[in-house]
């Protein structure tokens, strides 16, 4: 069960049957398809949750700004069934809350938490980089 909890589809859940091989990314084949426009620090093909003998594995699959879980970089982490785990497809990217468990699990959690990002502080920074960058070119002048 995967509740989108930043980023365009944010609010949004999607649920996949056990032994189902899970990709996440910007690329509209991935089974998770995260906005080509908007989410743009998750790659087109970015990770894979896979189940590998009796654990499910979460991997890295090249992506170019990193996979994290729970606040941690990785590049294949093992996924503990009947704990919601946090999985950021790359910083300030989509992330997710990420379960495995059957039906009655799934019931039981608690609504996601959905976050709220401010881009303020980017649009801040370019315009100060913009000032400085055009003070240095007519100084330099």
């Amino acid at each position: 069960m995967i509740d989108h909890v930043a980023g365009n589809r944010r609010g949004q859940r999607q649920e996949f049957p056990a032994a189902t091989r899970v990709r996440f990314g910007r690329h509209p084949e991935c089974e998770v398809s995260f906005d080509p426009q908007r989410d743009i620090d998750a790659s087109s093909r970015h990770a894979e949750l896979r189940q590998s003998e009796d654990r499910w594995l979460l991997a890295d699959i090249g992506s170019s700004n990193g996979t994290f879980v729970d606040g941690a970089r990785i590049t294949e982490a093992t996924l503990a069934p009947g704990t919601a785990q946090h999985v950021e497809f790359g910083p300030g990217g989509p992330l997710i809350r990420l379960f495995i468990g059957d039906d009655a699990a799934i019931a039981a959690l608690p609504p996601p938490v959905l976050a709220k990002r401010s881009y303020a502080s980017w649009w801040l920074a370019i315009g100060l980089a913009a000032v400085l960058l055009a003070s240095l070119i007519i100084a330099l002048s």
